[in-house]
This record gives structure tokens, C-alpha cells and sequence, in this order.
């Protein structure tokens, strides 16, 4: 079988999400190759390696190595701009972390470097494989919800409630931004994915624990978009509640659509003049479930969202 080698940069929690993402796909949902994880980069040597695979700290070591296919950045929001530049020099495909960048300036002249250097790319925004905003997706280009008159998107975490847990980088100025940029980014992304471009925003952002944060805990903004509808977006890193989901609604004048990542396989479709509720689910729409698993197999719709993004990213790239 055919083997799709890559390299993680960064050995964070969001890069043995990515590990675990990529080995159950192999292991699940036959692919036609399998995606080898063959080194691990960090900056400091690692007690323990994953099978199979070398720790290394010489990012240039592993860039000249022939056998990578693409590297996999999970390192801080600031370093992305020049671990991207050097995997361009050495023509390695590249699939980073999201954000792109701490600030748009980077993002830019990334976006730039990439396009001009014809490698394939992809940033890890992982919602868009969820089956539920894919459904969402597909009930808006059938049009049953008629004239959008608002959309509502939230996402709550508490990862940051704790006031005796120490900063981090994501807490630091130097990140680019706190829950809009690190949380939010995702959501944005949904609303491009779902509903089309932004036109302009309006954004509210406020820090609770001002000793220990140097950006946004709490973000409150409100979109228009190019297509004319309107609608909102809330995030935040300090809000408590015994759930942590991300739910979206869209208003229109036939009804409602409510996604929740709770059930990630469905939608609630409100019909506002046959005052009824049609559940509509992805078991059947195997276009949806094609890099993704079925309930039963399911790890939690963080963990296969990220391992259906990676795939998709290995497909173009096999």
C-alpha cells in the first residue's frame, strides 16, 4: 500500500490530536494508503516517540528529507510565518494550524509565498467537514429557509475560568489575538463555508482576568455580508456551563436551522408555516460521510473533524 508520509512541527495538544486523527484513519475508514507519520519536531527533546516515528529538533533535517510529503505545523500562532517560508524553500506541501498567522501582514505575504510557489496547502479549519454544517450547507442551497433575516453563532469554552491557571502563549500579545482569533476563527470560517463572504464587522472585545491575559476572553461581533443578510457571531474562553458547544442558527422567513456540535450528524429544521420540525441527519448522504466516520465510530466530532480534514488534505495530495 501506498504511504503518505508527513512530518508534525510542534508537539502540543493539538498535534497529538492530529497523530490520533491520522492513525485511526488508517485504521477505520480504508484508505487507499496510509498516512505515515514520520517525524515528530520539537524544540526540546522527547522522552517517548510514537511508533514509527523519530523526534527530531532539526526542522532543516526533516525539510530535506525526500520521503515527506507535507509537513504538519502545530507550533504558536507567531512562528507559522517561517517554518512556512522554509517548508517553501525545500517545495514541501504544507498543512498548518489555524490561525494562519498572528496578523494579517504575515497572512498576506504567506498567502503570497504559497500561491506563487504552487505547493499544495491547507489550513486546519475543521469544522466545514462536520456532517451537520455540511447539512446546513445543503438546506440553505435548497433554499427552505426563503429570505436569511439573521444568524446567530456561539462558542463557548472555560479552558481559562480557572483564575489560578497561568498564562500561556495564547495568552500573550504576541498570539495575535485571544478567543475571537484562537476560538472564533472556526466560526468565521463556518459562516464563509455556509453562508458566503463577509463584508464588514463590528467587533466587541473585553479581558475579565486583565492580570493574566493580554488579549480578548470574551468576543461579541456582528457581521453583514456581501449577499446583504446580517447576523451575529459570540465566543469566549471563560464562560462556564456543564456543556461546551458550538451552535449555530439561521433565521428566515419560511423558518430556522439549528445545528449543535452535540449532535454533529444532524439538524433541526423549523417550519414556521406547518409549525413542525424535520430532524434531518447525514446517514444517508454518504457524500458527507465519505472521510468521516458513522455514529458508531465516531471519537467525538473534534477528533473526526480534524482526522476528516486531514484526510481531505492527503486525498488532494495522493
Amino acid at each position: 500500500m501506498s504511504k503518505i508520509n508527513y512530518s508534525i512541527i510542534g508537539f502540543g495538544g493539538i498535534a497529538k490530536t492530529h497523530a490520533i486523527g491520522t492513525y485511526i484513519a488508517n485504521l477505520t475508514l480504508g484508505l487507499p494508503y496510509d498516512i505515515n507519520l514520520k517525524n515528530v519536531v520539537t524544540r526540546k527533546p522527547l522522552n517517548f516517540s510514537i511508533p514509527g516515528s523519530e523526534n527530531t529538533t532539526l526542522l532543516e533535517d526533516v525539510l530535506k528529507d525526500p520521503e515527506i510529503h507535507f509537513v504538519d505545523i502545530c507550533t504558536p500562532n507567531n512562528s507559522h510565518k517561517d517554518i512556512i517560508l522554509q517548508a517553501l524553500e525545500h517545495n514541501k506541501s504544507i498543512y498548518c494550524e489555524k490561525p494562519l498567522a498572528s496578523n494579517y501582514k504575515d497572512a498576506l505575504e504567506i498567502t503570497k509565498a504559497v500561491n506563487l510557489s504552487g505547493v499544495k496547502n491547507a489550513t486546519a479549519l475543521m469544522y466545514r467537514f462536520m456532517p451537520a454544517v455540511r447539512l446546513v450547507k445543503e438546506a440553505l442551497e435548497e433554499n427552505i429557509m426563503g429570505d436569511i433575516i439573521d444568524f446567530k453563532i456561539k462558542l463557548f469554552h472555560k479552558s481559562y475560568l480557572n483564575p489560578s491557571r497561568k498564562g500561556s502563549w495564547r495568552t500573550e500579545k504576541a498570539s495575535g489575538g485571544g478567543a475571537l482569533l484562537d476560538l472564533g476563527v472556526h466560526l468565521v470560517d463556518v459562516i464563509h463555508f455556509t453562508l458566503g463572504n463577509i463584508k464588514s464587522v463590528c467587533a466587541n472585545n473585553r479581558i475579565f482576568f486583565k492580570d493574566r491575559s493580554k488579549v480578548d476572553e470574551i468576543s461579541q461581533c456582528s457581521f453583514s455580508l456581501e449577499s446583504g443578510e446580517e447576523g451575529s457571531l459570540e465566543v469566549s474562553r471563560i464562560f462556564a456551563d456543564i456543556e461546551e458547544t458550538t451552535t449555530f442558527t439561521i433565521y428566515g422567513s419560511k423558518g430556522s436551522i439549528k445545528m449543535n456540535t452535540n449532535r454533529p450528524y444532524t439538524i433541526d429544521i423549523y417550519n414556521y408555516e406547518k409549525n413542525s420540525v424535520e430532524t434531518r441527519s447525514a446517514k444517508d448522504r454518504m457524500h458527507m460521510l465519505e472521510n468521516y466516520p458513522g455514529e458508531r465510530g465516531s471519537f467525538g466530532f473534534h477528533e473526526d473533524c480534524h482526522m476528516a480534514s486531514l484526510i481531505n488534505f492527503s486525498n488532494d495530495i495522493f
